[in-house]
């Protein structure tokens, strides 16, 4: 078993590891082994881990970077987790944090958390198949990821929905990800992310939030996370991004799909589903009709 956490693979090579001081241990007590590194993100990685006492496999996630605003939208994510228990919403296990040292011999603590383990992520689980994937199949997903979104909607907005951020498990596809999330109380500091950032993801941003990038007042709410999964569901079902101006001749699905989705992808946010719970209902009377 592995005693280093890294970004990825090169970065072992030069050197860039840090080495783990004893045992990973979550606030539950359970200790875990860690296995093959799996995925990194712009300030954490991931690795596929065994939990000791059960010997079932997990994914653990360090942060890297140990900023304070980075560590504080870590422990968002974390407490994000906890509060939803939706079957199409990432499952958390544990969570804890891990004492590590660097090559120059400094220690540093790095939180962690402890999620259930995906076998690929939409966009691969897309780029691997040579068939598009039936109506029959992505129906009960869509339905299920809306009503993650409505759940998480009842906390916080996720900000940062894109094919890599959902996770398939077996027949499950899987809402991820929460970094860029707003808070989830009123305790905690609102918007962890620079006024001039990109917020969300960089192919996949609402159009209010292209232009929050330019200057402009826009707000990010709900209504920019129903934009960003309807264009998930267009890519599913076409094959391609609903970028530019999209007409009924560009959508190859069911018919009863496309007003929902084509009104989801309004440029003004105010003629979209207002959040998860409006965009579920909406879909689940379409998919029903």
């Amino acid at each position: 078993m592995s005693s280093l956490i890294f970004f990825d693979q090169e970065s072992a090579k030069r050197g860039y590891a840090l080495r783990i001081a004893g045992d990973i241990i979550g606030v539950s007590d359970e200790k875990y082994d860690l296995d093959e590194h799996i995925d990194r993100g712009g300030n954490a990685t991931i690795f596929r881990a065994q939990s000791r006492s059960t010997a079932e496999n997990v994914a653990i996630k360090f942060l890297l970077n140990t900023s304070h605003k980075l560590r504080a939208r870590f422990q968002r994510e974390i407490s994000l987790m906890g509060k939803i228990n939706e079957e199409h919403f990432i499952k958390m296990f544990d969570h804890g944090t891990v004492t590590v040292v660097d090559r120059d011999k400094k220690r540093k603590k790095v939180p962690f958390v402890v999620m259930e383990l995906a076998d690929c992520n939409l966009l691969g689980l897309l780029s691997s198949k040579r068939d598009k994937i039936s109506y029959e199949i992505y129906a009960s997903q869509f339905r299920g990821l809306t009503k993650a979104l409505s759940e998480l909607h009842k906390h916080a907005s996720h900000r940062d929905i894109k094919p890599e951020n959902i996770l398939v498990a077996n027949d499950r596809w899987i809402l991820a990800d929460c970094g860029l999330c707003t808070a989830v109380s009123e305790e905690e500091p609102g918007d962890l992310t620079g006024e001039t950032r990109n917020i969300g993801p960089k192919f996949w941003l609402s159009p209010e939030a292209h232009n929050r990038r330019l200057g402009c007042q826009d707000v990010i709410n709900e209504a920019s996370d129903v934009f960003q999964l309807a264009a998930v569901f267009w890519l599913v079902e076409t094959g391609r991004q609903p970028c530019g101006i999209i007409t009924k001749e560009d959508w190859s699905g069911p018919e009863k799909l496309f007003e929902l989705l084509y009104r989801a992808l309004y440029h003004n946010s105010n003629k979209r589903p207002k959040n998860g719970e409006e965009f579920y209902n909406e879909l689940c009377d379409a998919l029903v009709s």
